[in-house]
């Protein structure tokens, strides 16, 4: 099993978010505790500061997963309404 961690980013953007919603997401971490790539998660290329992203209705979770220490950093989560990120 997978022990996460969250950045402050993360934190803040969590809290931010309608109850609902956070019930939700919180359930996909969960989830990727016993296996951070049973869902849809999808490796991003190179200019993006994270190693992965997980799409959750209109929010996207972006996610370093460090496989050998089975760490997974929750960077930065953020609700899609515009067609870019950053």
């Amino acid at each position: 099993m997978y022990q996460i961690s969250f950045s402050r980013n993360a934190l803040k953007s969590l809290k931010k978010f309608p109850v609902a919603d956070q019930i939700r997401i919180k359930k996909v971490f969960q989830k990727i505790k016993e296996n951070p790539f049973s869902l849809d998660v999808k490796k991003l290329g190179s200019p993006h500061k994270t190693s992965h992203r997980i799409r959750t209705g209109s929010y996207r979770i972006f996610l370093d997963i460090d496989a050998t220490s089975k760490v997974i950093l929750v960077a930065d989560i953020i609700r899609r309404t515009t067609p870019t990120y950053h």
